[in-house]
Parts: structure tokens; C-alpha cells; sequence
């Protein structure tokens, strides 16, 4: 017999998850485009915010494409309906699967920069981790309303 973890959230909740998840996010980008332009003090460097797989010039106007993209899936979501309000159970499975291995990869990428040396987790690629947690998040609860109107988790 398996144990289950299970939570029931409302729509309104899972929406303002969703907004959260978008706002996590966004103070990414926008950390990341403090640190190229002011470089304060208080903030992590550079290298820090971003992974090196993706040159900042084509990052950053990818980065706000996807901020306009969750902004308008969150937006459907928070009414109930529109082109990106998921209706269909094998979509919805698809895209909590989707997110799912998404959510793994990224912990295998965390235990992975975490055995790198000499720097700290932080130095070597922290918050875009949390980023794509974040990211995988936001897919996974796009998929999640229940016809109940109640979201299973």
C-alpha cells in the first residue's frame, strides 16, 4: 500500500500560485539585469544569475518573451477559460510530466554544480535553479484545475 500526498487547493488559490511563480521569476530577470547594468554590491555577480549554456544578448529578450507568455497563461487561468485554460485530461497529464521531469533535472543539476569546487552553491548556479523550479512549478499548476472545480496536488 502506497502513501499519497495530497493537497486540495482552490482556483484562486492555484492562481495566485501561478502569480507567484511568475513573480519569483521576474525577480530573477530583473536581478539579473541589475547586476549587468549596476553591479551593486549587495547583490551575487554575475556569473551567479546565469548558467553560460545561453549568450545574455539572446537570454534576456527569451527570458521576457516567457514573462509575456506567463503573464497570459496566468491570466486565463485566474478567469477560468481562454486559449490557455487546460480542459483536456491528456494534457494535463502530459504537462505535469513535463514538469515534473523539468523539476528533476534541475535538482540533478543543483547536486551536480553542488560537488563542483571552489565556489559556493550560490557562485556556481543557485538561483537559476530556483528559477526553473520555479518555471516547472508554474507548468505543473497550469495543468492542475480539476473539473470540480478544486485542484488536486
Amino acid at each position: 500500500m502506497s502513501a499519497r500526498f495530497s493537497v486540495t487547493w482552490t482556483e484562486r488559490e492555484r492562481s495566485l500560485a501561478l502569480w507567484l511563480c511568475l513573480t519569483l521569476f521576474v525577480a530573477r530577470v530583473m536581478g539579473q539585469i541589475e547586476v549587468v547594468l549596476l553591479a551593486p554590491s549587495w547583490l551575487p555577480p554575475f556569473r551567479a544569475w546565469e548558467s553560460g549554456l545561453i549568450p545574455y544578448s539572446v537570454l534576456l529578450p527569451t527570458q521576457i518573451l516567457l514573462i509575456a507568455w506567463m503573464a497570459i497563461v496566468a491570466t486565463d487561468q485566474w478567469r477560468g477559460s481562454g486559449y490557455f485554460w487546460v480542459t483536456q485530461q491528456k494534457t494535463r497529464r502530459c504537462l505535469k510530466i513535463i514538469a515534473g521531469i523539468y523539476f528533476s533535472v534541475m535538482l540533478l543539476r543543483l547536486v551536480i554544480i553542488g560537488l563542483r569546487a571552489p565556489h559556493t552553491l550560490l557562485e556556481r548556479g543557485l538561483i537559476p535553479v530556483i528559477a526553473h523550479w520555479a518555471l516547472a512549478a508554474f507548468i505543473y499548476l497550469t495543468a492542475a484545475p480539476s473539473s470540480e472545480g478544486r485542484v488536486i496536488v
